[in-house]
Order: C-alpha cells, then sequence, then structure tokens
C-alpha cells in the first residue's frame, strides 16, 4: 500500500515538467523524509495528496535549474553551440562572461581530474581536458553532458546522485572539486550537510561559489560567507577569495 502510494504520488510530482528529468530515487526519497518528518501513517485524501505534491514539487525546485529543453539543446551540441545551450540555464548563464576565468584558474592549478558537485549543465563550458565526473539528480541534464563527452572525446563520467546523501557513495579522488551556488540551496539552517560535503571529498582543492544577489536579485550587502571561511579554517584549508559579477568563489587548498 505504502509502495504504490509513494508512486502515486511520485507520477503527480513529475507532471510538472520542470521536474520529469530527476531521478526516481531522488524524489523518492524526499517523499519517505516528508512522510517521516510529519509523522504520516493515516490513509490519505485527495486534499492530503495535492498538498504533499505541492510541497514536494516546492522542495525540488530549489534543487533544479530553469534548463528545460533537451531535444533543442542536443540540436545546439551537434552544431556546436554549447554557447547558446548556457544561455537556457540562469546560473550557467550569468558566468558566460567569466567562465573563461574560471578555467585560467583550473588550467594554473594543473588539474587533469575534476568533480562537479550539482553540475547542472556546467561541463559544457569547463570541461576541456582530463577526467571530468559530473555529479546531478537530473538525469536528462547529465545524458546531455554524456553525449556532449562523448561527441568532443573528453574523457567524463557522469553519476547520478543525490548530494544531501554524500556518505552513502565513494566518490574518486580528484584535484578538484567543483561546487558552484550548491551550499545555500542544500541547508536552510546550519551547515552540517556542507562540512560532511568537504569531509567526505578527497581533493587537494575545493573552488566553492555563493551569488552575491538576494533571492530578489539585489546585490548583497556583505556578499561574503563567513560560516564558510571558519569550516574551511577548520577543516585545515587555505583559502582566498575570487569575485567576479553576481557570484563569488572560494578557492580552497589542503594546507
Amino acid at each position: 500500500m505504502e509502495q504504490n502510494l509513494n508512486f502515486e504520488l511520485l507520477k503527480k510530482v513529475k507532471q510538472k515538467k520542470e521536474l520529469r528529468g530527476l531521478a526516481d530515487e531522488v524524489i523518492l526519497e524526499s517523499l519517505k523524509n516528508y512522510f517521516k518528518k510529519n509523522k504520516i501513517s493515516k490513509k490519505l485524501s485527495e486534499k492530503d495528496k495535492k498538498t504533499i505534491t505541492a510541497e514536494i514539487r516546492a522542495e525540488l525546485r530549489q534543487y533544479t535549474g530553469r534548463f528545460q529543453n533537451i531535444s533543442k539543446a542536443r540540436e545546439e551540441l551537434i552544431e556546436g553551440r554549447e554557447e547558446n545551450i548556457l544561455k537556457t540555464h540562469a546560473s550557467t548563464k550569468e558566468r558566460i562572461d567569466f567562465y573563461p576565468e574560471i578555467i585560467k584558474i583550473l588550467d594554473k592549478l594543473e588539474a587533469k581530474s575534476i568533480l562537479d558537485l550539482g553540475c547542472g549543465i556546467n561541463p559544457l563550458a569547463i570541461a576541456k581536458r582530463g577526467i571530468y565526473y559530473a555529479l546531478d539528480i537530473k538525469k536528462d541534464e547529465l545524458d546531455l553532458i554524456k553525449e556532449f563527452f562523448a561527441r568532443r572525446g573528453i574523457a567524463g563520467k557522469t553519476i547520478l546522485f543525490d548530494v544531501r546523501k554524500i556518505k552513502e557513495i565513494e566518490l574518486p579522488v580528484v584535484d578538484v572539486c567543483l561546487i558552484f551556488k550548491v551550499f545555500d540551496i542544500l541547508e536552510k539552517r546550519g551547515h552540517k550537510l556542507a562540512e560532511e560535503i568537504i569531509e567526505n571529498i578527497k581533493c587537494r582543492y575545493f573552488l566553492i561559489s555563493f551569488s552575491t544577489k538576494t533571492l530578489s536579485g539585489k546585490p548583497m550587502n556583505h556578499p561574503q560567507r563567513g560560516w564558510i571561511e571558519r569550516l574551511l579554517t577548520r577543516k585545515g584549508f587555505k583559502f582566498k577569495q575570487i569575485k567576479f559579477k553576481n557570484e563569488i568563489f572560494y578557492l580552497a587548498e589542503k594546507n
């Protein structure tokens, strides 16, 4: 009965176009956590199901970008117009002007292997050489990235996984781990998950970014994140800030 209910709600959640590309496991995990948190055990009415569906959708939208048109993206990919694809996603569109600077940073680090957590479609702009591991919860976007790797002859691998369950996966050892605008989305109270991620990723460098705009689009008065600075210091990293328009990066190196 419970399993049938979960799959019924899963189908309802995925009726929204922007959530169709999510892995079923991610949605089912959110439902499981919702039932546990709200101590739901009774038979649900149609009104209850509608409420739960709406709340799960709202939660999952926080973890997904606005990139949607996969079929159109494949056409652009075939024609070698990756920049057009990047313009369809909010975060990557903002980075188009300074992606070349990010690539220069990675080149200076002599990064031969990269792990991109919550990658979105970043690899279309960044993955050039070496080994690139792209991890996300959106299967359709990962399929596009996998096709990009194949067409461009890039030694890349896609990993369908929810970074919130970081302790349940053994990830490869890499030179650099990219975490772009992920931490503010994952955590609303405290920074336990961010600490778990930093503890469980085996790499020499982290390149972590945060938005410098508020949800309303206004510039933040204090865009620096003191908590990540304290966390990195406590974990034995030295770091520096790199500021671009609308985004601040922390380049951290293990002492």
